[in-house]
């Protein structure tokens, strides 16, 4: 069993003659501890009042602690906590050899923080906000456009976790994995807005409308769609919504599926050997007897295709493939459910690949590859099975090796 560090919390105050500040201080590490599940928090000050910096860090210690996190609790962005906070702290840990240390950004520009100043004063002059709120405060309020990645909760970047913690609202896809929906706080309204192929459909207009409703309510609101929102997300469809009403957003980019996928397949869509480009297409445009589709004509002739959201016209994007010259031999894959635990893969070729994704009932959501890296996954697969086969090199080439090795 790992032996884990025991962590210590030390909210950091200035220190002021009047006591009630310095109570203050205290009351709210009493409430970051308790709301915050921490076990062991001091108080400290940089000045004035005791316990100083050091004291507080040396009576953690002595409570058990082996890392700290000092917290600067409203301390000024400038010369408290860019000079005079990591010197004292420093000087206080070169006093417990062994221990290690952290200290958190200033909360003085925290979104939440000016959030809650905004409540605070409308507190104080009896504001009521009205249902519908003008677009020139449309400013109160911000959108998060954020990317969920492609399943694997572990594949979520760090920023989107931690929007996650902290907004008040998520407005969330269907492809969007529930673990990632467990870090959610109980407070943040939940809002879901699922686009299943063939089942039930939340138009763009209503989506854009919810976005926009609770980000005039004053709310911090994240946008969590699977994959990466500007990928056929239509994350640029509902940035252009929020802007014609000044309302501001942010884009946190996620891992693509297109990428993801066909990696956790072990298929590479570089390689130095068989392809030096790739493309991204969708495959919704594509209908059984549609006839010439210009997209897959313009880019068939790329060294590997990534087709989302086509499976359920793959039979045509096959045929169309070929037809603009393709041959029918070129290897190709379908990844369903990428980076899940249930991650299935069927491969072939543009002639028969149609037919084994049916026999193996595939559905969406799945990823197409087209290409010769395809036939790599043989060799490369991981997520599967962690088998190496040692064929690799006498099929590819020393070369091929030093590249995928």
């Amino acid at each position: 069993m790992r032996n884990e560090r025991k962590k210590g919390l030390l909210v950091v105050g200035h220190g002021s003659r009047r006591e009630e500040a310095n109570t203050d201080l205290r009351r709210a590490a009493r409430l970051i501890a308790a709301r915050g599940g921490a076990e062991l928090v001091e108080a400290a000050f940089l000045e004035i009042e005791s316990p100083n910096i050091a004291e507080g860090f040396a009576r953690l210690v002595e409570r058990g602690a082996r890392s700290i996190t000092v917290h600067p609790y409203f301390l000024s962005p400038g010369r408290h906590t860019r000079g005079d906070l990591p010197v004292k702290v420093a000087e206080a840990a070169a006093n417990h050899p062994g221990i290690s240390f952290l200290i958190t950004e200033p909360l003085t520009s925290h979104d939440l923080v000016i959030q809650a100043s905004i409540e605070r004063i409308r507190e104080t002059e009896g504001y009521t906000a009205p249902k519908s709120l003008p677009a020139t405060v449309a400013d109160q309020g911000k959108v998060y456009i954020v990317g969920a990645g492609p399943g694997d909760p572990e594949l979520l970047t760090l920023k989107a976790h931690n929007l996650l913690r902290s907004c008040d609202a998520v407005v969330y896809d269907y492809l969007v994995n529930p673990e990632i929906l467990g870090l959610i706080q109980p407070f943040a309204e939940k809002v879901y807005v699922g686009k299943i192929g063939g089942g039930r459909q939340t138009p763009q207009t209503e989506i854009n409308e919810i976005l926009i409703e609770k980000a005039l309510q004053g709310k911090s609101v994240v946008r969590l769609k699977g994959g990466d929102p500007f990928i056929f997300g239509r994350g640029g469809e509902e940035a252009a919504a929020l802007r014609a009403l000044n309302i501001s957003f942010e884009i946190v980019p996620g891992i693509s599926s297109a990428i993801a996928a066909p990696a956790y397949a072990g298929i590479p869509l570089t390689h130095r050997s068989l392809s030096a480009s790739f493309a991204v297409l969708t495959g919704t445009r594509v209908k059984e007897n549609s006839g010439f589709v210009p997209e897959l004509a313009k880019f068939a002739a790329i060294d590997t295709l990534v087709i989302l959201m086509g499976v359920q016209n793959l039979r045509e994007i096959s045929r169309q493939l070929i037809r603009a010259g393709r041959e029918a031999d070129t290897p190709a894959a379908v990844i369903r459910w990428g980076t899940y635990n249930g991650q299935e893969v069927v491969t072939g070729n543009l002639e028969n690949i149609a037919e084994e994704a049916e026999k193996a009932d595939f559905r969406a959501p799945a990823v197409i590859v087209v290409g010769e890296v395809v036939r790599l996954r043989e060799h490369l697969s991981w997520f599967e099975t962690a088998a190496p086969n040692f064929g690799f090199a006498e099929q590819f080439g020393a070369a091929a090796v030093e590249v995928a090795f």
